[in-house]
């Protein structure tokens, strides 16, 4: 008898709970931010059609296996020369 009335109070007490809204409602907002931030759009929009050349890719390819690779140009949004002191 007294498992009976002690398993009817645990489960009167689960009834309690509630609905377990318990956090507020901007709960979690910061991660979900911060991950919209740093997620790539799985859907891009480019302004024209995005041509790729297998030839060129190819080519690419065997002059990185022969160690051949065309260093990329150095682009530069200024004329500073940290070296000149200018």
């Amino acid at each position: 008898m007294t498992r009976l009335v002690l398993l009817g109070a645990c489960i009167a007490l689960i009834g309690c709970e509630g609905s377990g809204k318990h956090l507020s409602e901007g709960f979690g907002d910061a991660v979900r931010h911060n991950m919209a931030a740093q997620i790539i759009d799985p859907d891009p929009v480019y302004p024209g059609p995005v041509f790729l050349d297998g030839a060129r890719g190819a080519l690419a390819l065997e002059r990185y296996r022969k160690g051949e690779v065309i260093p990329p140009v150095d682009l530069r949004t200024s004329t500073f020369d940290s070296t000149s002191g200018n």
